[in-house]
């Protein structure tokens, strides 16, 4: 169950169509209409229930009584819940219709135990963890997380005796040639062969720091590279983009704007490194599915996967958020060695191999789902 399953709601969206795809199980989304029509459902078989107009609406996906009476139907006929998100209305009707009945649920936070969360709006969490969100997780047969450093930035909130962390999968890369398809980006874009290319991956929102990434850039100084941005328009739009680049004087931004299927897959082949600048990012998708094409990154502090995938030797992080810090990580990955690039692409794609795949995924779901039902069953047994 989760909230506003629609195509422009990203990664999120995408993980919550695999636990669904692994699980053969029913996604339910508390749905705002107007997002729904603006961009249609994420998948065809999703049941969208429409929260009510108006603020407690919009804010907290409040629903009427009779679609609130539904949900609480579709929950009482299901053996297990997985709950996607939080602060919203969904989380105490699970609560209390899993309570009722004895079903087990797990919660999915999606990043939003994370610390950089509660430094806004902070009041109305504190007052909804103190309403409901305790009894929530204090019920929750499990809590899964992206990756370890989630699962430790969650702690000042929650208990750890329950967590579990079950990486994100990509899917499949597929069988590009590499220098082929660098041909084609150079191309289509317009760029001069032999040029360096970074990308970043994803909506055009300020939480993506994108503006930040385009003064790193500029002041890293690389004369053979260009910084590509491809994603859908959302806080930002590609002209403001467009217009903030030329606005400091830097050429070498190409805004591409939303690339999808054989063009998103020739890109994430093709750029020498991904690069995502957040300050907060749980689990960001467009890096591991550039890793899978062997694309390594550079990260800032803010991406929980930056410290594994730097040990790991297929990312370079960035010591802070500052332009420098970012200038300087360009400017290190732009100057290595041939035979070392080689070594990260082969690293990045042997770290999704043996941890981001789908078959990986559905082992480790299936374990612990398979576990919680069968505690359910010596339970009721044992009543």
């Amino acid at each position: 169950m989760t909230l506003d399953y629609t195509k422009e709601s990203g990664g999120s969206a995408l993980s919550v169509q695999q636990f669904s795809e692994v699980l053969d199980a029913q996604t339910v989304s508390l749905t705002r209409p107007l997002s729904l029509s603006a961009s249609g459902s994420y998948s065809e078989d999703c049941i969208h229930i429409p929260v009510k107009d108006g603020l407690m609406g919009n804010a907290y996906s409040y629903l009427s009584k009779r679609n609130a009476d539904e949900l609480r139907s579709i929950i009482r006929n299901t053996s297990l819940v997985i709950c996607h998100k939080l602060f919203r209305y969904h989380n105490q009707l699970i609560m209390q219709e899993c309570r009722s009945s004895s079903i087990p649920y797990i919660i999915v936070p999606h990043g939003s135990l994370d610390p950089y969360v509660f430094t806004y709006r902070n009041t109305q969490k504190r007052a909804w963890f103190m309403l409901v969100g305790n009894k929530l997780f204090r019920d929750a047969s499990a809590i899964i997380y992206a990756t370890a450093q989630e699962m430790a930035k969650a702690s000042h909130k929650v208990p750890s005796d329950r967590g579990i962390v079950i990486r994100w999968p990509v899917y499949e890369p597929k069988n590009l040639n590499r220098n082929r398809c660098r041909e084609l980006i150079w191309s289509r874009y317009g760029i001069q062969r032999g040029t360096l290319m970074y990308l970043m991956l994803g909506r055009l929102h300020s939480s993506k720091r994108i503006i930040e990434a385009i003064r790193g850039f500029k002041a890293a100084r690389l004369p053979n590279a260009v910084l590509l941005i491809a994603g859908p328009e959302d806080e930002y739009t590609a002209m403001q983009i467009s217009s903030y680049a030329k606005s400091i004087s830097i050429s070498n931004v190409y805004i591409i704007g939303p690339v999808y299927g054989s063009d998103k897959e020739e890109l994430l082949s093709a750029c020498d490194f991904s690069l995502n600048a957040s300050y907060r990012e749980n689990y960001c998708y467009s890096i591991v599915e550039g890793m899978s094409y062997g694309t390594p990154a550079v990260l800032t502090p803010g991406n929980d996967l930056a410290s594994t995938l730097e040990q790991e030797g297929c990312a370079i992080r960035c010591v802070d958020y500052s332009d420098n810090s970012l200038a300087l990580a360009m400017r290190i990955s732009s100057t290595m060695k041939d035979a070392d690039t080689a070594a990260m692409r082969d690293k990045a794609r042997d770290w999704v191999r043996n941890n981001a795949t789908i078959g990986v995924f559905q082992h480790n779901l299936l374990h612990l789902v398979n576990n919680l039902l069968d505690h359910r069953v010596c339970t009721d047994t044992v009543r």
